[in-house]
């Protein structure tokens, strides 16, 4: 019984491997597999679209927002420069002097109007009627509210101009601080929505702003436009208003508006949508044929022909295998001649990559020849190649540029393998690596901002260009350019700004060239240029004068125009170096010159300069010890109150007694401690000692005075700043209020929001601020209103024209109406004269100094000076 079934079991046992039972089984889980497999393709492919609409709507939403906020910004400097038009002007005089000035908005798309207290227009630009805005909500908004920010209207029409359009305003003051009226800059809603792209935004998407109060100011879906509605902040009310969930609102930064955008899920999902509807199609497609197969497979399995179905799966794994192969298979057999010699080659099998390399099907490829195929083989020696390598055996493998129209491919390698009667031949496409090791090596010799040469290719085209000369006694010119006031756009406009004011710079400098000179970028905002073999140095400078004029036209970056300038310095071979180095060295040499000298112009190598640079390495070697060696001393000169006569304070000046050359002033030692960092070192000295000498002074009982301290560029950037000062007071043990520090205008503005918060932090501890030359920088009204100081002081290139100057004497009294404005006290450096003098008097300067009342003196004589009674100034 127990051998019957054991029978019975392994009968059952090989029916279950019998083809016909384990070929539907083994189906059915290939299409399990299929179609698990499809789903999640469907599902990742859906979660992918998903992500990739939230990163468009992120992408989309931050660009309109700084697109918005740009715009917004330029409308509020509008009001804010109409706002001092008219203070100064105004209201009539306002308008025709910006509009002098080239400062007015283009008409077509603004209109700028000021209304006077009682709600009446009382100008415009383009001029319309005069009408009456009273009653309009933007008009009472300022009346019964001073809030010192603009207010955006909703869109409106009036009488003025039927058109709808919003309204931008800002409050007016007169000189009592009370309401005098509002400056309105209108424009129309769809200003805020031009940048509405149906490639990124469909038909159905959504672009617009929305007033805090929740009143949709502009509002663009497809060809419509709206505005008037009321439309939730919300996400809910934003995704019901566009029928889909991806929407994003976000809030503009100092202004009651919020942008939002809204994408249509319908047509952000369409691609997804019509991928699934194609795998479903290929998983059906691909299990109907799965279950075709099967049925087949399972009919020949009753019929027993089981060598024949492993036959077909090894023929299939092959074919498979081959198709799946980035390679190229040919099998060739060799065609001879009735003298044996090999005369062509005929294809008998070939791989799907084959035939897609040449162009033609696996079927017309297999039974073809090679010279059938190439006809070039014969003349090109490739025929010959091949008859080689049967008559060599083994494997050869090459690289070759391809050059055959049959074969699509730029570059390849082959290996060819000798076999009974023929050879086999994998060929492989390399073009893509090929171009990657182009483009590498591209990117090792090439800027990859500008395109241009960098530094390793110039000077390797600079050494080559003086070895040629040398044989042909020829000349080699070498620019060095150096961008001026480069900084100042990439600092206040920013890096991206920079980077395309670069590749502007670097076009213009190209094409001011001939086709065997080259111009290359040496790094950051420096230039080379290689001006091969002139016929004189006089014929190449019109061509440096035609760099420099192009340089000079102005450029406009992140919607504003901006112009820079560029110094150059030029060295000739042989006459200045006979090395690439030298004469790149001596080039950068006369730059600097140049850069001294002014900029913007072109200066010529000569050994002077050298002479120049090596005194300034004799300073700064010696500037390494001075602070350690008692160098450095100190000198204070008295500020006078121009009304008692009163020294008040004084201003700590250093000065450096060298060893070896004397007193040598700071405007040579200061640039160098700067530029080399140790102006830290000697700026805290100078803090350190001018606290201690007042605090003496004051132990010595002498009146209480305020000393001035002067902060460098990069102390004011030093993050220890603030702590440097707090310990300077507590080792002197001098009160905060006796210590003043001075800063450039031009330093704050380099980040203004960052100065203005360490400002603060020292105002904060009772040191009072001083903006030292004001007039010579670039900070506008709007931020020396928030810079925490208490006093100005006029440079002394607008003092010492005084009485004989009306331009310098119209800034001089506008600095002091001004400051007093700001409740600012004002003091005048540099003061020598008597008429000088007397006209700052008379137009209410506070205080003064300079060498009319005293030069710079030791501790000791100023404390004699300030022993001896006030001085009458009449």
């Amino acid at each position: 019984m127990n051998s019957v079934k054991e029978t019975l079991r392994a009968r059952w046992l090989r029916r279950g491997l019998d083809t016909h039972v384990s070929l539907p089984l083994f189906a059915l889980l290939l299409l399990v597999a299929i179609w698990l497999v499809t789903f999640h393709e469907i599902d990742a492919e859906r979660q992918h679209a998903q992500d990739a609409a939230a990163d468009s709507l992120h992408e989309m939403l931050g660009t309109y927002e700084a697109q918005v906020a740009r715009s917004v910004d330029g409308i509020d400097q509008t009001l804010r420069m109409l706002k001092y038009a008219v203070e100064r002007k105004g209201p009539l005089g306002a308008l025709p002097e910006l509009g002098r000035e080239g400062l007015l908005p283009p008409g077509v798309v603004f209109v700028v109007s000021i209304v006077d207290r009682h709600g009446v227009t009382v100008a415009s630009n383009p001029r319309a009627l005069s009408i009456s805005v009273a009653d309009q909500g933007y008009f009472k908004f300022h009346q019964e509210r001073d809030s010192g920010a603009t207010f955006v209207s909703p869109a409106l029409r009036d009488a003025a101009n039927s058109e709808w359009h919003l309204h931008f305003t800002r409050r007016l003051d007169d000189v009592d601080g009370n309401f005098a009226g509002i400056v309105v800059v209108e424009t129309d809603p769809a200003y805020f929505t031009s940048s509405y792209e149906r490639s990124r935004l469909g038909e159905r998407g959504m672009l617009g702003l929305v007033g805090s109060d929740g009143v949709v100011r502009a509002l663009r879906t497809g060809d419509k436009m709206s505005f008037g509605q009321r439309l939730g902040t919300a996400d809910g009310e934003i995704e019901n208003r566009i029928g889909g969930k991806y929407s994003g609102i976000s809030e503009l930064h100092g202004i009651a508006l919020n942008v939002l955008v809204g994408l249509d899920e319908q047509e952000l999902m369409a691609g997804f949508e019509r991928q699934r509807r194609e795998k479903l199609w290929e998983a059906a497609t691909l299990s109907a044929g799965l279950v075709g197969v099967t049925v087949l497979a399972w009919l020949w399995s009753w019929q027993g022909a089981r060598a024949r179905a492993r036959m077909r799966r090894a023929q299939e794994t092959y074919a498979a295998a081959s198709a799946a192969s980035m390679d190229a298979f040919f099998v060739m057999r060799e065609v001879r001649n009735s003298e044996g010699v090999i005369i062509d080659f005929k294809i008998v099998d070939a791989n799907i990559r084959a035939a897609q390399m040449t162009g033609t099907s696996k079927q017309e490829l297999c039974g073809t020849t090679l010279c059938q195929l190439i006809p070039a083989a014969r003349d090109n020696g490739m025929l010959k190649g091949l008859s080689d390598v049967i008559a060599a055996g083994g494997m050869h493998e090459q690289e070759w540029q391809n050059t055959v129209p049959q074969l699509r491919a730029r570059w390849l390698h082959h290996q060819v393998v000798a076999v009974q009667g023929g050879i086999v031949a994998i060929v492989r496409d390399i073009s893509e690596r090929k171009l990657a090791e182009e483009r590498m090596l591209h990117l090792a010799h090439h800027d990859t901002l500008t395109g241009l040469p960098n530094r390793s290719l110039i000077a390797d085209r600079l050494a080559h260009t003086i070895a040629q000369a040398r044989r042909n006694d020829g000349v080699v010119l070498v620019a060095f350019i150096d961008l001026d006031g480069f900084k100042l756009v990439n600092d206040g406009l920013g890096h991206n700004a920079g980077d395309e004011l670069l590749k502007v710079v670097a076009g213009r400098m190209s094409g001011c060239l001939r086709a065997s000179d080259t111009v290359g970028r040496f790094g950051g905002d420096e230039f080379v240029l290689l001006l091969d073999e002139p016929a004189s140095v006089v014929d190449a400078a019109p061509v440096l004068e035609r760099v420099r004029e192009a340089v000079l036209q102005s450029i406009s970056v992140s919607g504003q125009d901006v112009q820079v300038s560029c110094s150059i310095g030029v060295a000739v071979y042989p006459n200045d170096g006979g090395d690439a180095g030298t004469l790149l060295m001596n080039a950068d040499a006369a730059m600097y010159r140049a850069k001294e000298l002014g900029k913007n112009n072109i200066q010529f190598y000569t050994r002077e300069m050298n002479a120049s640079i090596e005194e300034k390495l004799v300073l700064l070697e010696g500037l390494r010890c001075a602070l350690d060696d008692g160098q450095f001393r100190l000198v204070y000169q008295p500020k006078v109150d121009l009304r008692t006569g009163r020294v008040f304070g004084v201003e700590a000046l250093v000065r450096w007694d060298h060893p070896e050359h004397g007193v040598i002033g700071p405007d040579r030692f200061i640039p160098l401690a700067e530029e080399s960092g140790m102006i830290i070192a000697l700026g805290d000295w100078v803090l350190r000692s001018a606290c201690a000498q007042n605090r003496a002074w004051q132990r010595a009982g002498l009146a209480p005075l305020r000393i001035s301290v002067n902060v460098s560029p990069r102390q004011f950037e030093d993050p220890q700043l603030v702590e440097r000062v707090q310990r300077a007071l507590g080792d002197s043990g001098m009160a905060a209020e006796w210590l003043e520090l001075e800063v450039t205008e031009g330093v704050i503005m380099r980040d203004l929001q960052q100065a203005v918060a360490k400002m603060a932090a020292v105002k904060a501890m009772g040191v009072s601020l001083s903006i030292d030359d004001f007039g010579t920088g670039y900070s506008s009204l709007s931020a020396l209103k928030s810079f925490p100081i208490s006093t100005l002081k006029i440079d002394k290139s607008f003092v010492r024209d005084l009485g004989r100057s009306s331009g310098d004497e119209a800034i001089a009294s506008s600095i002091i109406g001004l400051a007093h404005r700001l409740k600012l006290r004002v003091i005048a450096e540099g003061v020598e004269t008597e008429q000088q003098r007397s006209f700052l008097r008379e137009n209410g300067c506070d205080e003064m100094q300079g060498y009319l009342f005293s030069r710079p003196l030791p501790p000791e004589q100023l404390a004699l000076l300030l022993a001896a009674p006030a001085v009458e100034l009449v």
